[in-house]
């Protein structure tokens, strides 16, 4: 059987597995964990292409999925703007805020840009902790709903159960990854590979690190505030505790751990570090200890992940060149 005959088939069945899973999980906790697995594939995509693909280590990605979460909150109980407005207008002024930051530290390099990504975090945290009376501080914004969702020729259309608005997120997850596939897969993904292998060879070449740089941070923002803003409208409830630094270690897991520098990797990095916890249940609180230590020693000992290369074999030759090979 062919590489690409092998990954047909194992796509196909993965969909089917994916479109059954509400059928096939009765248990609402486990469904849930299901919605919120997918809702960080999106993040997770994100982050990739930052970290994985121009090889920038940002600690404001989850700043920025909180951002997202903000917005579109502040949107729909401020101005009652529906989510299916709010959503894209989250994404829309993440990836405006993620360029304004970009343009300071995409200058910059190693520790520096690490520090700037930790203080703007920081920043943005103290920001919807102290503006009362705008964010509540500490309170945070209850009462988010999912909306009905209208679609031409069908009408209104209930999400709002767990069954209905694993789809949304399912759709959400798909779009973004044909979307990183989409680039990755361009001139421009060649160019993130190139920079995130040797920067200077690409300057060399005409190729503005800066630029491609800033392409992938502004993507990437704009997923994580448009999984902000899924996540804010599904849980109900948006507070300061999403700029915890456990949320970017969490994201920094899912894509270091699944397979940094490829598409598939990230997406099975956030679907097993979503789980995980449960079975971590027991050692509730040295689960991030345990995480920190299994991300630093993947980091030093494993580069390519733990789990991509264990289904690399799956994959298509043409996804194993330079757009998939880790950093």
């Amino acid at each position: 059987m062919s590489d690409s005959t092998r990954f047909a088939l194992a796509t196909g069945l993965a969909l089917l597995a994916l479109l059954a899973v509400p059928w096939i999980v009765r248990n609402d906790y486990y469904l849930h964990l299901f919605i919120v697995s997918l809702i960080f594939v999106v993040v997770a995509l994100g982050l990739n292409l930052i970290v994985g693909y121009v090889g920038q280590l940002s600690l404001a990605h989850a700043a920025f999925f909180a951002l997202g979460a903000y917005v579109s909150a502040l949107l729909f109980l401020k101005l009652k703007w529906s989510m299916w407005i709010g959503l894209p207008a989250a994404a829309l002024l993440t990836g405006i805020a993620a360029f304004a930051l970009g343009w300071v530290i995409l200058r910059v390099r190693g520790h520096r840009f690490v520090i700037i990504t930790v203080a703007f975090s920081e920043i943005m945290k103290l920001v919807a902790t102290n503006w009362v009376d705008l964010t509540r501080g500490f309170m945070g914004l209850p009462g988010l709903q999912i909306p009905a969702l209208s679609l031409p020729g069908l009408g209104a259309i209930d999400v709002s159960s767990k069954e209905r608005f694993y789809y949304v997120v399912l759709a959400a997850a798909a779009l973004s990854f044909y979307l990183c596939y989409r680039i990755v897969r361009s001139s421009v993904g060649r160019a993130f590979v190139l920079v995130r292998e040797n920067e200077v060879l690409a300057e060399s070449l005409g190729i503005s690190a800066f630029r491609y740089c800033m392409i992938a941070f502004v993507v990437g923002a704009a997923l994580a505030g448009a999984a902000g803003a899924l996540y804010g409208h599904y849980v109900g409830f948006v507070s300061p505790d999403l700029f915890n630094f456990s949320y970017i270690t969490i994201m920094l897991i899912m894509v270091i751990l699944g397979g940094k520098g490829t598409l598939i990797g990230p997406v099975l990095g956030a679907v097993l570090f979503t789980f995980l916890p449960e079975l971590l249940r027991d050692a509730a609180h040295y689960r991030m200890l345990i995480f920190a230590v299994i991300l630093v020693l993947a980091t030093l000992f494993m580069p390519r992940g733990i789990i991509f290369p264990l289904v690399e074999h799956l994959v298509p030759r043409r996804w194993r060149t330079r757009h998939v090979r880790a950093a």
